[in-house]
């Protein structure tokens, strides 16, 4: 006990020290004010309260237990959050307060995480990330290094999803992208594949203007994604972002060959190695899994889930009557995020079909459920679910290993 006391409060007392990481717990609290806007503007209560119908999580299957506030009460709770979050930046505002400050960004992040576990839909990448940044922030030592490291690493491996046709022909754009048109779509998305694969690492150079010039790439690049992703995103990154010119502008600690250099040469504390693999380590996990990962999405639920494609999808239920006769159920729900074809919603719909079948809600004997899904470029739907006797069968989704009722040929 005495060991993880000394250990928090050696977190604590390197954020007290270092004026840097005090104002960037502000930055940290302020994801969860963008968080609270984008809940508010998605109406994320109308989805999440106790009657609605739950999407759950693989590794949260019960979810539906755990949905036990009204629509007024979720909105109630949102409230809360957004207050705690504010109040939270205002504790890191003073030095004689991070204690204080660390203690309610934790407590903060546990309360999002509490309320994202309520439906599967409210997964987005952004999330992924912000909680990744606060876990370097409130748990890693050398928090400066492991920061600047793990905001590297989340553009590398984002690039490295964006290697397919998809993304380089701008087929997987959601929206149009201004001021490019034409083969300026193209050039523009092979210049991000360059700017996260290549670009990136300037972010950790020791010379002032490699540095600079990479960081404006970096923020006229988020700026012009407002467009086409919304505000959630940009807002988000530009928080994470300010660690770096915190970094040099406030008390530089650098080494004399700078970051980079001390990265590549593993000179770096050890937290910050080890937090680099971890992170790498759970990229690769979605190649552990056959088939297409942008339609079965096995995998992807411990990695970076970015639309490096955009998949068009056709999910459905037969239901099988008594006298034999069938009734097709659209299960397809209006979402404009990546899950929309993930197997896992349509698992869970009709999962929730079985239950309503089995209370005597809903007058049928068994589904037969189907999904069909292609990414924008491809000419032919591909069959990633045909399963009969669904609700018979009692199939889980295993979040470890393959699901065998996920179609991978």
């Amino acid at each position: 006990m005495t060991a993880v006391v000394g250990y928090f409060r050696a977190q604590i007392a390197e954020i007290e020290r270092d004026a840097a990481l005090r104002w960037y717990g502000v930055a940290m609290a302020f994801l969860h004010v963008v968080t609270y806007l984008y809940w508010v503007d998605h109406r994320i209560a109308a989805f999440v309260h106790a009657e609605a119908e739950p999407i759950c999580w693989p590794l949260v299957p019960e979810c539906g237990a755990l949905r036990v506030l009204s629509p007024t009460g979720v909105a109630l709770l949102l409230r809360a959050y957004f207050a705690a979050a504010v109040g939270t930046g205002l504790l890191f505002a003073s030095r004689r307060l991070v204690a204080w400050a660390y203690a309610s960004l934790v407590l903060v992040n546990a309360l999002k995480l509490a309320i994202m576990l309520l439906d599967y839909r409210l997964r987005m990448n952004q999330h992924y990330m912000g909680f990744f940044a606060a876990f370097a922030y409130l748990f890693v030592p050398a928090k400066r290094d492991a920061l600047r490291v793990l905001v590297t690493l989340f553009y590398f491996w984002a690039g490295t999803l964006k290697l397919n046709w998809e993304w380089i022909s701008g087929a997987g754009l959601y929206r149009p992208m201004w001021p490019f048109a034409g083969v300026g779509v193209m050039v523009a998305c092979v210049y991000v594949i360059v700017l996260e694969l290549v670009v990136t690492w300037g972010l950790l150079a020791k010379r002032a203007w490699v540095f600079w010039a990479a960081f404006v790439q970096f923020l006229i690049f988020h700026a012009l994604s407002w467009q086409v992703v919304g505000f959630f995103y940009p807002l988000l990154m530009f928080a994470i972002l300010t660690i770096f010119p915190l970094s040099r502008l406030i008390d530089s600690r650098d080494s004399p060959d700078g970051l980079l250099v001390s990265l590549w040469t593993r000179r770096v504390a050890w937290p910050v190695l080890a937090l680099a693999a971890v992170f790498s380590g759970l990229q690769l996990a979605p190649y552990a899994f056959p088939g297409d990962r942008t339609l079965t999405g096995e995998g992807r639920l411990y990695a970076l889930h970015m639309f490096d494609a955009r998949p068009t999808c056709s999910g459905w239920a037969d239901l099988r009557q008594a006298d034999g006769t069938t009734t097709r159920r659209d299960l397809k729900l209006p979402l404009d995020t990546r899950i929309a074809c993930d197997p896992i919603v349509y698992f869970n719909r009709a999962r929730n079909l079985c239950r309503q079948q089995q209370a005597g809600l809903a007058a049928f004997q068994d589904l037969d459920l189907f999904l069909s899904a292609r990414r924008t470029s491809d000419g032919a739907m591909k069959r990633v679910i045909a399963t009969t006797g669904f609700c018979a069968r009692g199939d889980r989704y295993d979040p470890f290993r393959h699901n065998p009722w996920i179609l991978t040929e």
